[in-house]
Formats: structure tokens, C-alpha cells, sequence
């Protein structure tokens, strides 16, 4: 379909003996927030970097928007958040901004965002976990792209950042869909309006948020309050 990042038949493995992907269906539509949920080690990450082409796997069928696709990044439709920091540690956050934002009038608005301005004479080293992902994500949605995988974008950041970083999410859905993964999984849950749950192999759409305790009872209180 056009308009629509779709995924079906995926398979993968790192040992020939063990499969961990086994015909993985997931899509994602501009406008919604899908929550990617499971446990360590099921293959999340996995799966998002084989949407995004940087690990071939055994199988896939990947269309975005259509076209048929096994490098998404070539296509410039799909935006990647890895789990670790993609930016140079040296680099000042305001020549980042020079370089990854090319129009000035985005710039211009950027430098009234708050948290932006507080640290944009400061290097990438010197900033706390929840700006240097505030500072990503910003820099990542003022890329041309119609969806975006964050790969635990709220682990291990200050609370004020991570209800900063799900606005920033929710006010992009007019133009982007998003598939968001995370352990800390209450977050995610604050804002999905869909979640799927990859589990043995294969991905399980999930209608109620209380279905959850039925599949995945991950570690902490499971809340459905949202």
C-alpha cells in the first residue's frame, strides 16, 4: 500500500541452529505510534535495523510507501535511532545544527526551544543522557522521512526529558509514523495507539493493553491506567 511502511516474512538468525526472527509481520501508517514490546533478546533491535537495511537477513519483504526495498536508508524514507549515541562527541550541538538542519527558518525556530538553546554552545560530551537524545531526536525529525524507529529512546534518562522527547513524538504524527521500542515499556505505552509484542519468533497484535499480562509480564509494575 501506498503510504505505508510494510513488513512481512521475515526471517533471521545469528547461529544456523537457532532461529530468532521467524516471519516477522509489522506496518506502520503516518500518523500512528506502534510499540514494538518483548523481552531481552527477542530481536528488536534486530528487526529494526533490518527495516532500515543494515543487517541482511535470511528473508524479508519490506515496502515502503509501495516500493519494494531492502535499504530503506537509501531511499531516505525511514530514520534510524540506535540505542547507543550516533553523535561525535567533540562536536558542538550548534555546529550540528548548522550541519544537519540546511534551512535557516528551522534553525532559527530551533534556537527558541528551550532546551535546545540551553546547550547549543555546549560539545556532545558534556550533556546529560536526556539532552544528548533530546538533541537526537530533534536533529532526526528534521530529516526528510516518513517514519522512525527509535530503539530505546527513554532508557536511562532524567523524567523530564522522556516526557519531553514523547511530546516531540505525538506533535510529529501529522507527518511521520513511528515504531518505538523500549524496555522501560510504561512510556511507550503513555503514547502508542498500537502495540505489537514480538514473541517466539513472530509479532502479535495487541487490542487491549491488559492482553499484555496474558503474553508479556516484563519485570516492574505493569500499569494500564493509559
Amino acid at each position: 500500500m501506498k503510504n505505508e511502511l510494510y513488513v512481512d516474512s521475515i526471517e533471521f538468525s545469528y547461529d544456523s541452529r537457532v532461529q530468532l526472527l521467524t516471519g516477522v509481520y509489522l506496518s506502520c501508517k503516518i500518523g500512528e505510534i506502534v510499540g514494538l514490546l518483548g523481552r531481552n533478546g527477542c530481536g528488536k533491535s534486530t528487526l529494526m535495523k533490518i527495516i532500515f537495511g543494515v543487517l541482511t537477513p535470511k528473508h524479508a519483504y519490506i515496502r515502503i510507501n509501495g516500493r519494494n526495498s531492502k535499504k530503506a536508508f537509501l531511499l531516505k524514507e525511514v530514520l534510524y535511532l540506535p540505542q547507543d549515541s550516533f553523535l561525535p562527541t567533540d562536536a558542538k550541538v550548534s555546529s550540528l545544527l548548522r550541519l544537519l538542519i540546511n534551512d535557516q527558518t528551522t534553525r532559527q525556530k530551533l534556537s527558541k526551544d528551550e532546551r535546545i538553546k540551553s546547550i547549543v554552545n555546549q560539545k556532545v560530551y558534556s550533556l546529560s543522557g536526556g539532552e544528548r537524545r533530546y538533541l537526537e531526536i530533534v536533529l532526526l525529525l528534521h530529516q526528510k522521512g516518513s517514519y522512525v524507529l527509535l530503539d530505546e529512546p527513554f532508557s536511562g534518562i532524567e523524567p523530564i526529558y522522556v516526557e519531553a522527547i514523547q511530546q516531540l513524538i505525538v506533535d510529529n504524527t501529522t507527518t511521520k509514523g513511528f515504531i518505538i521500542s523500549d524496555h522501560d515499556y510504561q512510556n511507550v505505552l503513555d503514547i502508542t495507539t498500537r502495540i505489537t509484542l514480538l514473541k517466539d519468533g513472530g509479532c502479535m497484535q495487541i487490542s487491549d493493553k491488559r492482553d499484555l499480562e496474558l503474553f508479556y509480564v516484563p519485570e516492574g509494575t505493569f500499569s494500564t491506567d493509559k
